[in-house]
């Protein structure tokens, strides 16, 4: 055929109204906010980074007719009026298919109306929050533990391992310290204690100085924390200065890798963990997210770990579902990834007959 005869086939195509197109790759698109600057902004980094880890290696291996992940992140500083702004931006405007890795309970809660209205999918917040738990409202998806059970284990360590009596709290007054206070409170009663003092702190300050006032007065033994690393190191290093003899110990949301690090002497001190040490886990994943992290300037820590587990689960079901993503298959698959993918059960060491995830110890030494 003449080039002249090429074009004229090609005319008569566009004039029928036919495009000659190359079909975009297709995308998954998942929108998270997270703390990136502030008081707590190391713990939102580190979630970020560990999920980009996972995501940078699955786009580059995955078969070409899968789905790239494309992840949005915007930073709200652990403000709930911030995620609210990010979430909205992100549901509304961004279209993303999902949330994922948001940064704490006020956060999520302060969202709880966006989730309820668009049904998007609300997946691996970093929350124990017992409003996430089992909602009837909105979608959503935990891979770790709740904070009720990580309370039931600080409780279990103060009260039956170290035979402490007077157990004081200090609270973070917004949403995720009253959520952890009430299973605390609910664990000293089951064993027919109450706190000795409750006292508290506002979030993203360190305005901790009428709590040391409170443990000196009350001579309190142990002091259950609620609240993110920076007020908790400030208390305790405080503690040490004055002489206070008290034990110490809090949730996994403090990020016990920033908390030790801002602690000076030798206090006692327990976080609980949702994840195993990733410098001595065993497991398949462990191995590849140790290699992988030796390539970057990140450390082993559990909240880099954290994203990358939860990245790795979110891949490991987007692959089950047909695109465009349907909100039911990818929670369904996620459930059914948890339950059955030996990948990640040999992770939590979970048994076959096991369900529920394993809370860990992490202490100061």
């Amino acid at each position: 055929m003449s080039i002249f005869g090429v074009k004229f086939l090609l005319f008569v195509f566009a004039s029928a109204g036919l495009n000659f197109t190359v079909s975009a790759q297709p995308v998954v698109k998942i929108g998270m906010s997270t703390a990136l600057s502030g008081p707590a902004k190391e713990i939102g980094q580190q979630l970020r980074a560990g999920a980009e880890l996972h995501f940078s290696f699955y786009n580059q291996h995955k078969a070409d007719d899968a789905a790239a992940i494309e992840l949005q992140v915007l930073d709200d500083g652990y403000e709930p009026h911030k995620t609210v702004t990010n979430a909205r931006k992100l549901v509304y405007e961004n279209k993303v298919d999902a949330l994922f890795g948001v940064m704490g309970t006020p956060t999520s809660y302060a969202i709880k109306p966006i989730l309820e209205h668009s049904k998007v999918p609300f997946l691996m917040p970093y929350t124990g929050a017992e409003f996430l738990q089992d909602p009837n409202t909105f979608k959503v998806f935990n891979l770790r533990t709740s904070y009720n059970k990580e309370a039931q284990d600080i409780i279990r360590y103060f009260i039956d391992e170290q035979k402490l009596k007077r157990v004081g709290l200090l609270i973070q007054a917004d949403e995720f310290g009253l959520t952890v206070e009430k299973s605390l409170t609910r664990a000293l009663a089951e064993r027919g204690l109450k706190p000795v003092v409750i006292t508290r702190f506002r979030r993203n300050t360190d305005d901790i100085e009428r709590a040391l006032e409170q443990a000196q007065q009350y001579k309190i033994e142990g002091f259950a924390m609620v609240g993110t690393y920076t007020p908790l190191s400030k208390f305790i290093n405080r503690a040490m200065e004055v002489g206070l003899e008290t034990q110490y110990a809090t949730v996994s949301f403090a990020s016990s890798n920033e908390l030790f690090a801002r602690l000076s002497g030798n206090p006692k001190v327990l976080v609980t963990e949702v994840v195993p040490d990733p410098a001595i886990c065993k497991g398949k994943l462990c191995d590849t997210f140790r290699d992988a992290v030796r390539n970057t300037m990140l450390s082993h820590n559990e909240q880099v770990f954290e994203g990358y587990l939860n990245a790795y689960l979110l891949t490991a079901a987007i692959e089950q579902c047909e695109l465009p993503i349907d909100s039911d298959c990818l929670l369904n698959t996620l459930q059914q990834e948890l339950e059955h993918n030996t990948v990640i059960r040999e992770v939590f060491m979970l048994q076959p007959e096991q369900k529920k995830l394993p809370v860990y110890r992490s202490f100061f030494q």
